[in-house]
């Protein structure tokens, strides 16, 4: 959607409370959320910021790119093809992957990569 902003490169610290208040200078934030491992509930340093209407979200846009945020320079970008990712977490979860399965992410998936 074209008021939905992604945010990436957050640092781990950085909560939902403090992406609220930071982005709602641009207008009214209808939702703000860092996504979280499913099973561990840590932060997986990208969040989705979702603005009343896409002039409010285009403003942050502009202004919050390269920003930085708890010492971490974010990111943030509003594409068809996050609003894709974002749609398929809203369904699944965090953890799992296209097809609906749960994805191999982590060390154990790496360690079986080099064998």
């Amino acid at each position: 959607p074209e008021n939905v902003l992604f945010v990436c490169k957050l640092n781990p610290v950085t909560q939902d409370d403090d992406l609220n208040i930071i982005f709602s200078r641009f207008g009214d934030v209808v939702s703000c959320e860092v996504i979280r491992d499913k099973d561990t509930g840590e932060s997986l340093q990208y969040a989705f910021v979702e603005f009343a209407s896409p002039e409010q979200c285009q403003e942050a846009f502009f202004k919050m790119n390269n920003v930085l945020i708890d010492d971490r320079r974010i990111k943030v970008d509003f594409s068809q093809s996050v609003s894709k990712v974002w749609n398929q977490y809203r369904r699944h979860g965090a953890r799992q992957g296209r097809s609906g399965q749960p994805r191999d992410v982590g060390r154990s998936a790496l360690h079986r990569q080099r064998d």
